[in-house]
């Protein structure tokens, strides 16, 4: 009997179910106890069966009638016609089944929406977050919210802060988390009544760490492990800092390629260019946790290719062996 059972959405993402299938492959080829419930309609199956053999033959495949496209709102996707997609198969799967995982590189307002819905929140949660790392000079940090909420109050805030530390101090048990707010400045004045209230809140809350404001320069390089902040101004800090990150790379790889001279010096420096694109690829870090919610849910990047989704696997693994969700709970209600 398989350790782990993931749910995975085939027809969520850019490049599904391509990448969805290859990036499962890879993640049981280095994990053999692995085993996957896929979820798509008859045309993906009878496509892909084929060439997938070794995995569909292997799995459970669950037959959905349609899915969710990128631009479905939540509550269309909540409708009858769409409560059996391949992406509500997958989620509904988990509420008898709190052991397993389920993964979507899909429509992510439609996930939350099944999410909430047949989950539930966590008791004294209100509203759940997404939560995933960015790298950093001195050790990965977590960032939350990155998109569910785009309006939050002072309480929501510190809910996410809670589950962020506890979240951090499973994954990483060894460090005593230190937990920053998302601010336009560090003085104790600055920000609008929505940070100052909450502000006020984390400094009285004995479950973590606080330590105060932190400006978006120095997101890595910090000495936080967990910022918090609404789900507008994070989606915005993800997109800015993947972006960068493409653009360093894509500059330094053309700039390194332009002389004969500059080709050389390549060569002689392939493995510290290979060390630091590995440092800030955005595929390496795939995979935000559906925090708050009754399940295991997470979602990839839309864009995710099967290295990305490998890993997004990889990180829902190390959830249900750290047993994140149960820590949760019991730290909120504390």
């Amino acid at each position: 009997m398989s350790k782990y059972i993931i749910n995975l959405d085939l027809h969520g993402g850019d490049f599904a179910p391509q990448s969805v299938l290859e990036g499962a492959l890879i993640a049981q080829t280095k994990n053999s106890s692995i085993n996957f419930n896929l979820h798509s309609d008859r045309h993906i199956y009878e496509k892909f069966k084929s060439p997938f053999s070794k995995l569909f033959n292997n799995s459970k495949w669950t037959q959905s009638e349609n899915f969710i496209s990128p631009d479905m709102k939540p509550s269309d996707a909540l409708k009858k016609d769409n409560r059996n997609s391949s992406m509500s198969n997958a989620i509904l799967n988990l509420k008898e089944n709190k052991n397993q995982i389920t993964i979507s590189a899909g429509n992510t307002g439609a996930m939350m929406a099944y999410s909430t819905v047949y989950l539930r929140t966590i008791e004294n949660i209100t509203r759940p977050a997404i939560a995933s790392f960015f790298p950093s000079e001195k050790h990965p940090v977590c960032f939350l919210d990155l998109g569910a909420n785009a309006e939050c109050n002072s309480e929501n805030l510190l809910d996410f802060a809670v589950m962020g530390s506890t979240y951090y101090k499973v994954l990483y048990p060894q460090i005593d988390t230190k937990v920053a707010l998302l601010n336009i400045g560090s003085e104790e004045l600055k920000g609008n009544n929505l940070i100052q209230e909450t502000h006020e809140l984390m400094k009285s809350d004995k479950r973590i760490n606080y330590q105060g404001f932190v400006e978006a320069d120095e997101i890595t390089s910090t000495n936080n492990h967990v910022i918090v902040t609404d789900g507008f101004s994070g989606n915005i800090a993800l997109k800015t800092a993947e972006g960068v990150s493409k653009f360093i790379t894509d500059s330094l790889k053309k700039s390194l390629t332009s002389t004969s001279f500059s080709k050389i010096l390549s060569l002689l420096l392939k493995k510290n260019f290979k060390d630091f694109k590995n440092l800030i690829d955005p595929r390496n870090y795939n995979g935000g946790m559906f925090i708050g919610v009754n399940g295991i849910v997470i979602k990839s990047h839309g864009n995710a290719d099967s290295h990305a989704f490998a890993n997004a696997i990889e990180f829902g693994i190390k959830c249900i062996d750290n047993d994140l969700l149960n820590e949760i709970k019991k730290n909120v209600s504390r």
